[in-house]
């Protein structure tokens, strides 16, 4: 018989509320525009957030999880809106998921946001400016 617990991070996978809760906000929907401008992808319409889980700390499967949350702020590729409002996109979205804990209800829950690395320029190959950072997202079942 495992000493895991039945309700191991797995399914604390914060990323469905992380989404919905950056899409749904009203600053951000102020700030990027009309239509759907948050996701898994890096497609128009522009400017976008790419929103991508890259790993984290399992707490060797005990009952909290550290999802690692990259945020990448995409402008299009004829450069607008420019790397300035990228940056305040992207600072935003931080700003914006430092909300959550705070959030009643939903699973699983968001215990706490932290910042894990500074937004930094990082363009496409392609050209197409991007900035990109991460924060940590503690979650449970």
């Amino acid at each position: 018989m495992s000493d895991v617990p039945a309700e191991v991070p797995v399914l604390a996978d914060p990323m469905p509320r992380v989404l919905s809760w950056l899409a749904g906000h009203e600053a951000m929907v102020a700030a990027l525009g009309p239509g759907e401008r948050v996701g898994l992808y890096n497609e128009p319409p522009y400017p976008r957030l790419r929103v991508v889980d890259t790993g984290g700390d399992d707490r060797a499967l005990t009952w909290l999880a550290g999802t690692d949350v990259q945020i990448e702020a995409y402008g299009d590729l004829d450069g607008a809106p420019g790397k300035a409002e990228l940056r305040r996109l992207l600072y935003l979205a931080f700003g914006v998921l430092m909300e959550l804990p705070e959030q009643p209800g939903g699973s699983p829950v968001i215990s706490g946001v932290r910042s894990l690395r500074a937004g930094a320029w990082s363009p496409e190959p392609t050209g197409q400016p991007c900035y990109r950072g991460a924060v940590r997202v503690m979650s449970h079942p």
